[in-house]
Order: C-alpha cells, then structure tokens, then sequence
C-alpha cells in the first residue's frame, strides 16, 4: 500500500496483468455510495440495473455534480457480487450475479475513465442465515426491511478463527473479481451487549479475569460516556476493550495479510462509528499507518437535542485528535438517508456543518451515504425524490458543479 490519496499504477491482483491506473490530482476525496447488494426496492434499484442504465445514471450524476470517488457496499447484509465462496449467497436478480462480476468490472472501467476512482465497502459480520453456520454465530438481526432476504442475518463469531480465515477468501476474492477497485473500506458492525456478554464470558474463563460484574472504566472512556448520554455497559470497559483488542486485530491483520498476498497497492480502510466504543479501538490497532479511519454518523437518525449536539462536537473533536496523531481521516456523513418526522432544513445544516469540518481539518476524504438520483438512488425511509432533488443541489454547490446545472 502507499502513502499517497489514491493508489499506485499496480498490477491486477491475482491476474498479473497490468491495468489503466486511476490517476487522481490530488486533495480531498470527494464522493458518493450506493448498493452492489441486493436491497428492497424503496432502498435503492442501483444493484439490478443493467450495464447501461447504471452507466447513464453515473454519467447524468457527473455531469451535475463534480464528484471524484463512488464507494459501493460489495457486501452488507447481504452479498452483491458473483460469488464462489459456499457461504455468501448469489442473488439471482443482482447484475453481478448474471454477469458473472461483468456489470461490476465494467462499472469500474466505466468510472475511472472519467477519473473516478472507486471504493469497495464490505460488511465482515453479517451473513444470509441459509448458507451460515449455527456454530460460527453469536447474533441474528432481522433486516429484512432493508435487505432483499426473506430471513434474519447471522452475525459472526469474530472470535473463531475460521473467521479470520473467511476474511481472506472475501478479500482475495474481490480483488481478484474487481482488480480495479482503489479502495477497501471494511465495516465489521453487528456486535450487541448480549451476544458479547457470552464472549467476554468465555474469554475470562479462559484467561482468569474478572467476571462481567467486576469490570473497571478508563477515565477517558467514563468521560466520554457521559458527555454522549451513554451508560458505561460492558462493551466499554477496560477488560472488554482488552479482548476487542486482540480479536479485532486478527481481523485487520487477515486483511493485511490477503491484500498483501495479492500484491494490493490500493487503499484500505476500517469502518465505524465516529463516537461509539470502536473509536476507541481501531485507531490504537490498525496494522499500518497507512491504513484510513473511516468514521461515519448519519445525524438525521438523531433527535434534534443538547446530547446530540454534544456528540456532534464529540465526533469533531475526535477526529481532530486522529488526525493530529497521524491517522488518515475519511469521514462518512449524510446525502440520502432519513427518517419519519426528520427536518430536511436540520439535515441539510449539519451536511454542510460536517462537510466545511472536514475541508478545515484537511480531512483525506468525504463519502456521503446516499446517491441522489431520484428513481433508482439509494435513499432511506422517509426521503422522498423531492428531497432527493434538493440535496443533489446540495452537493452539487458542496462539491462543485460539474457540466450543467439540475
């Protein structure tokens, strides 16, 4: 991997053949997200497009708005490539899956001739509970909401080491698959107090510490619970951070390792909540300095309050302290996302709040959640096209106009 914003001219992983390298001028990551993964159709339509319909929607995009990066969620609840590995699903509907990974590779072709370098955002934790197994789960979560999946996802034992395992095949399987992806950014979310109660259970029982009830809190850390409203639960003591630790580092250190294997030179990034207990993690574990933070926060899931506008600050002041101890900083904020009863005058405010925040900071880069085109763009809940509208003319002012104007 390199230091700079975007990656080296490298070989395609795993073919050993040569690629038109994304050539990128320099500053702030600048970009948009949407699904490869199969989702419910008031969600986003993107994932079943065929090839030219996608290729018009990025084009139209462009011409509006002068973006220079597009992330797609490769896999999230659900799985939106072609894939061979027994325990990812292969939607029938998804364009990767009729195209055996065609749609997605000329997609990416299709971007970087027009020097936009793309992101692939992979879900590690949640799987289709049909193709895994009982024994390597701690968790379901219902999303069938959200998700085109007529049951509840497992979530991942993060502690098995078949886990780490699995991790490498998924990697050197999409970049094998997509060669010309630029950059990885890696979620691992899923983990709840419940489940973890039985974890850290069996962790003490095997390393004699102390019971659950008996656990110690960091000053730092009490502090920062209180100043968000959060109670100081077991996910954010001293002996459970501990043990997220060591398991969350074998999992950064397997993707490591894959992407190495393969000769990756790209960017590769973890994925979290700005200001939730993995702040307070991954930034002391990442295997390379040169690895990305990517927090994110979509504040319109949060009611307008003088605690939300505490964590709000929070999330700045945590970022500012990455930053100045040397982290590469991308932050993942809001374009599309919404809920029933939201304010769209609030949303658009802390839009631009978190977006000038970054380019003051000389953050690495800005994703926005969300690819506003009306018909087929991913959109959350509540956000109608009208919506849709306006915060494409949002980003196109944020981000600069691109050939014309909505």
């Amino acid at each position: 991997m390199n230091n700079g914003g975007g990656p080296r001219r490298r070989r395609q992983a795993g073919t050993g053949a040569e690629r038109r390298p994304f050539e990128r001028t320099g500053g702030m990551l600048k970009g948009f997200m949407d699904h490869w993964v199969p989702t419910r159709d008031n969600i986003s339509g993107f994932w079943k497009l065929d090839f030219e319909a996608a290729a018009k929607t990025i084009d139209e995009l462009k011409r509006d708005i002068d973006f220079n990066h597009f992330t797609f969620y490769t896999k999230w609840y659900t799985n939106g490539i072609r894939s061979e590995l027994p325990y990812l699903c292969n939607h029938p509907e998804a364009s990767n899956v009729k195209t055996s990974n065609e749609w997605g590779r000329k997609i990416v072709s299709h971007l970087h001739e027009k020097n936009v370098s793309v992101g692939a955002m992979i879900q590690f934790l949640t799987y289709d509970r049909q193709v895994w197994e009982r024994e390597l789960t701690i968790d379901e979560w219902d999303v069938g909401e959200f998700a085109e999946t007529d049951f509840p996802v497992r979530i991942a034992d993060f502690t098995n080491p078949l886990f780490q395992i699995r991790i490498k095949e998924i990697i050197k399987e999409h970049l094998t698959q997509f060669p010309g992806i630029d950059y990885l950014f890696l979620e691992f979310e899923g983990v709840k107090s419940a489940a973890l109660q039985a974890i850290y259970e069996k962790w003490v029982q095997d390393k004699g510490l102390p019971r659950p009830e008996n656990v110690h809190y960091d000053p730092e850390r009490a502090a920062h619970c209180e100043r968000i409203g959060q109670q100081p639960e077991l996910i954010w003591s001293d002996e459970v951070h501990a043990m997220m630790r060591h398991y969350y580092g074998l999992n950064l250190r397997a993707v490591q390792e894959a992407a190495d294997e393969l000769g990756y030179e790209g960017i590769v990034g973890v994925v979290y909540h700005a200001y939730g207990y993995e702040a307070f993690i991954y930034p002391d574990i990442v295997p390379d300095a040169r690895w990305w933070l990517v927090p994110w926060n979509y504040w319109v899931f949060e009611d307008e309050s003088e605690r939300t506008e505490r964590r709000k600050q929070v999330s700045k002041e945590l970022m500012e302290k990455w930053k100045r101890d040397g982290h590469r900083v991308c932050y993942i904020g809001d374009v599309t996302m919404g809920r029933n009863g939201f304010d769209p005058a609030v949303k658009t405010k802390d839009i631009r709040d978190f977006y000038d925040f970054s380019v003051r900071l000389g953050l690495d880069g800005y994703l926005g959640m969300g690819n506003p085109v009306p018909e087929v763009g991913l959109k959350w809940q509540a956000v109608t096209d009208e919506h849709v509208l306006e915060t494409r003319k949002l980003y196109q002012e944020l981000y600069g106009k691109g050939e014309s104007i909505v």
